[in-house]
């Protein structure tokens, strides 16, 4: 007997799926927010539900617990810093300068974000006392060293592997700091000239490894 699906159970199928991924990203979204604007101990799978106006079932079924949660929340946003190093990729193919300029660029305004930087303020707190957020702070960490390594790689060939790991650990805690610092003042940041020219120029320094001796 034929298993073959009609095509209106194919366009059941694919509206059931579209169905279950934007309420997997409303679900995404609304973690964020009140992890962001309320803290971890806010965060909840009932609240999450309250606030979509759904089921508690309709969340634990993607998610049973609050690690799980957590999980997702660091991985969705990991794929979206993926997604835009892959488009700088995209755009400068055969050019390393070009490629590594517009992500540092893109970095800066990222960390320009309000909303981000609260939610990378909120795993940084909640991982010196939690082992999963610790586990995933390690995690994000080492995302960003891979992204750093690449982008600095094709900018100095042939340096060794300390160096190279140097500057990416470096490279980091530039971009790193900018989540402090854009928290402040704009009248506090507008005390040096220009202060973007400032990052871009010292991210490049670190790329190049020209300070070293």
């Amino acid at each position: 007997m034929s298993t073959a699906q009609t095509p209106g159970q194919l366009a059941s199928g694919k509206a059931s799926r579209q169905r279950g991924k934007e309420r997997l990203d409303n679900i995404l979204k609304a973690g964020q927010s009140i992890l962001i604007s309320e803290g971890y101990a806010s965060l909840s799978l009932r609240r999450i539900a309250d606030q979509l106006g759904i089921s508690n079932g309709n969340v634990t079924y993607y998610f049973p617990n609050k690690d799980a949660l957590l999980r997702a929340l660091i991985e969705d946003m990991l794929a979206t810093y993926d997604r835009e190093f892959q488009n700088e990729a995209e755009r400068f193919p055969d050019d390393p300068e070009g490629r590594f300029a517009a992500y540092i660029d893109y970095l800066i305004e990222d960390c320009r974000q309000a909303d981000l930087r609260g939610f990378f303020y909120q795993l940084w707190s909640l991982a010196t006392h939690n082992d999963v957020a610790a586990e995933l702070r390690e995690q994000v960490y080492e995302h960003f060293f891979k992204q750093a390594r690449t982008l600095l790689e094709p900018l100095n060939p042939g340096r060794a592997v300390g160096a190279l790991n140097g500057s990416a650990l470096t490279l980091m805690t530039l971009i790193e700091g900018l989540h402090v610092m854009f928290g402040c003042s704009a009248e506090f940041l507008q005390r040096g000239d220009d202060f973007d020219a400032s990052i871009r120029r010292h991210a490049r320094l670190i790329a190049t490894d020209a300070g070293s001796s």
